[in-house]
């Protein structure tokens, strides 16, 4: 076909338009169209897309991306909101809560006041698809309910309402941008009577402890092993164009971000950590380190170690450290109650537990021992009548941290599994309190003006210590292997080494 002809094919399908303009038409309203439906557009790094896919799965009911500033996390619940309510081919969206969504088709949407109309409000208007959408204030300052032509509902709440407030209907999903108060989390997880998920994107700042506890140390084993609950952790870093995948961060800028950060901050806005962590008394501690699964303590290859600390009002804490024959320590259980019917009940309790190990020694706190000026008896010397017979263990306090954080550093091999310097002493996963206390016991400080005039403190927070306690005055004993008795030589060889 000649020239000629193509131009009047041309001709007859736009008229007597200049053809340059037709197209210029063409594309300003395929720009339009692209603008319109964003969200199918998305391309999350590779953090973000881990949380988007934990969300679309299904398989947890909480989920929780602990995200660095900058990383992305509010555009990404963005997107997880628009491919919940609206249809896309978005192939990082191809899971099944976004295919076919199984529960109420009514949501939620809560954050701290100030990020609201920042931040989140301007990314749901960025990600959704306009036209398919209206908004109305009802009787906030912001646009508070939202609904979708296609039958989705949700509104957008702040954490400075009433716990109460969050109270009432029956949602499908909700999303907590920022760390939510306690009794916030747990009014709207009472909203999910039918079924339904809850994602939390937030840089976990101070404030957010409880959220650790709940998500990521999870205690209920039952509900750890169901998949209950999940979380995601991203680095800054994760976000850079240079290091990160598909990321959107130059590295040198991240830089200087991180530059402006005080020493506090950088543990939450850089790595996502969380911020009460920056505090701990023992910074080496890591779960993925120290924590083991249990084994069997038999009495021949085998001594243990035990410590116990009482207290009027709080519960009992008692401890027992094993030493094996090559002087590696692990603590192998614990006893953390406050028993109803005494000191015969405690005596009892101890017992039952110790009979199963091969005691060689027992520690009581110092303040056990001090007489009643009326009865003239002291807690120590009524154990003492129930068979359990302890000695008085250290006050020194500060040596006996001090010897608990050097058995807990170690030092691995180049980013490898393998030990330079191995840790001290294990703990086995079912002394829960044990762990709890590593992960919360803190160093104090000053607050308000004062502290701006004075120092770090030397002190630890009295509080969380009762096992931390124990340990420490057991090791500041220098435990050692001590073997048995020589009529226990006939007891059944075990392989007790589970290293080897």
């Amino acid at each position: 076909m000649g020239k000629k002809n193509i131009e009047r094919e041309v001709r007859e399908l736009i008229g007597e338009e200049e053809p340059l303009s037709v197209l210029r038409g063409f594309k300003e309203e395929e720009a339009y169209r692209l603008e319109c439906r964003k969200y199918h557009f998305y391309e999350p790094n590779g953090k973000c897309e881990q949380f988007i896919k934990k969300v679309g799965e299904g398989e947890h009911f909480v989920v929780l991306f602990s995200a660095a500033n900058g990383v992305g996390k509010t555009a990404a619940g963005a997107n997880i909101i628009a491919h919940i309510c609206f249809e896309s081919e978005n192939q990082y969206f191809n899971y099944p809560l976004f295919k076919n969504w199984p529960y109420p088709k009514q949501g939620r949407i809560a954050s701290d006041p100030t990020n609201i109309g920042k931040n989140l409000i301007p990314a749901l208007k960025e990600w959704l698809p306009e036209g398919r959408y209206k908004t109305r204030k009802g009787r906030k300052d912001y646009e508070s309910i939202w609904t979708t032509d296609n039958g989705w509902g949700f509104d957008i709440m702040t954490y400075d309402q009433d716990a109460k407030e969050f109270e009432g209907a029956t949602l499908g999903w909700a999303w907590f941008d920022e760390p939510p108060p306690e009794a916030i989390f747990k009014a709207t997880v009472a909203r999910m009577r039918k079924g339904g998920v809850i994602f939390i994107s937030a840089t976990p700042l101070k404030g957010s402890a409880w959220m650790y506890d709940h998500i990521i140390a999870q205690p209920e084993k039952d509900l750890a092993l169901m998949g209950q609950r999940c979380y995601i952790e991203a680095d800054v870093e994760d976000a850079c164009k240079q290091h990160g995948v598909r990321g959107h961060l130059e590295h040198n800028h991240i830089l200087q971000m991180i530059a402006e950060y005080s020493e506090d901050e950088r543990q939450a806005r850089v790595h996502g950590k969380f911020q009460h962590l920056v505090g701990l008394r023992f910074k080496a501690f890591s779960r993925n380190i120290h924590v083991i699964k249990p084994f069997e303590i038999n009495l021949k290859d085998y001594c243990v170690y035990e410590a116990l600390d009482t207290h009027p009002r709080e519960n009992d804490m008692a401890t027992w450290l094993a030493v094996d024959r090559k002087g590696r320590k692990y603590i192998i259980d614990e006893l953390w109650l406050k028993c109803q019917g005494g000191t015969e009940e405690l005596a009892q309790r101890i017992k039952d537990k110790a009979q199963q190990y091969r005691v060689v020694r027992r520690l009581l706190e110092p303040a056990a021992f001090i007489e009643d000026q009326h009865t003239e008896k002291c807690l120590a010397r009524t154990l003492v009548e129930y068979g359990l017979h302890y000695l008085k263990a250290s006050k020194m306090r500060t040596q006996s941290d001090r010897r608990i954080e050097d058995a807990l550093s170690f030092q691995q091999l180049g980013g490898s599994e393998e030990f330079i310097k191995a840790p001290e002493f294990y703990i086995f996963d079912i002394c829960v309190r044990h762990i709890f206390e590593f992960e919360h016991y803190s160093w104090d400080d000053w607050t308000g003006k004062i502290a701006e005039k004075k120092g770090q403190k030397e002190k630890t927070i009295d509080k969380d210590d009762h096992a931390i306690e124990n340990v420490g005055r057991i090791l500041i004993q220098e435990p050692v292997f001590i073997p048995p008795p020589e009529k226990r030589q006939q007891d059944e060889d075990t392989n007790y080494d589970p290293f080897d």
